[in-house]
């Protein structure tokens, strides 16, 4: 696989921490070329100016019309791009009666309008060329859920539908479309939101014991990005240490 990479385009959104941090170097480490969106300015030029040349990032705010349809404006420039990895999420835990409707939709926005708006560009390119892998980074609480996780279980599950159907849009032309759904993974996000006490509880639910390492995710993505996958499309691969099966 070290070479099936070589002069192929990846887009990945959101891939300037953790998760998306992970699939980005996983790529690059194939020798891809790396096209990788976030929204922090400061960050995104500091990575640009000291990055190697085959990664680029790019600006690209989901809750602004005004930014995505210049990301769009410029996507089409593209002649070809052969993955895309619609991996940019953001999370706010509350309460049905007290999440309010900005906060609906921004993570709405992001979550899910986003990868639509993305890959309906992205997948125009691809049916020129017959050929591309789309995966949508979903969430175990896109299958199960808990309290206070209302806004983002929806956006999930609709994210693991909307892969299914565009799955059967794309299949003629050797489009491969699939989400994979992450259990509790080992970064700086999730340590800083459920704490000692809150990891503890999480592992005594996780048949392994232990949370995922974000590479071990990025690699499934790979897999399925990659010409090993020739057949499987619409599927929603689960990798949480068989959290979701007790």
């Amino acid at each position: 696989m070290k070479t099936e990479f070589l002069n192929k385009t990846v887009l990945v959104t959101g891939g300037t921490r953790g998760i998306g941090a992970a699939i980005v170097k996983q790529f690059y480490d194939l020798n891809a070329n790396v096209l990788i969106t976030g929204t922090d300015r400061k960050l995104l030029k500091k990575l640009n100016d000291s990055s190697r040349s085959r990664l680029k990032y790019l600006y690209l705010d989901f809750t602004s019309t005004e930014s995505i349809k210049g990301f769009i404006i410029n996507l089409n420039k593209y002649n070809k791009i052969d993955v895309l990895v619609n991996n940019a999420g953001v999370n706010k835990i509350d309460s049905i009666d007290n999440i309010i409707e900005e906060d609906w939709e921004k993570i709405n926005n992001v979550n899910l309008k986003g990868p639509f708006q993305i890959t309906k560009t992205v997948s125009k390119i691809m049916k020129k060329n017959q050929e591309g892998r789309i995966i949508n980074i979903s969430s175990v609480f896109g299958v199960v859920s808990k309290a206070m996780r209302a806004s983002y279980s929806t956006t999930k599950w609709g994210l693991i539908g909307f892969t299914k159907a565009v799955a059967v849009d794309l299949a003629p032309y050797n489009i491969l479309v699939n989400a994979v759904s992450p259990g509790f993974i080992d970064t700086e996000l999730t340590r800083k939101i459920l704490g000692k006490n809150g990891i503890k509880e999480v592992l005594e639910s996780i048949p392994m014991k232990r949370l995922a390492d974000a590479e071990e995710v990025a690699k499934l993505v790979v897999f399925l990005s990659s010409n090993q996958n020739s057949y499987i499309t619409g599927q929603n691969i689960i990798i949480d240490g068989g959290f979701t099966s007790v």
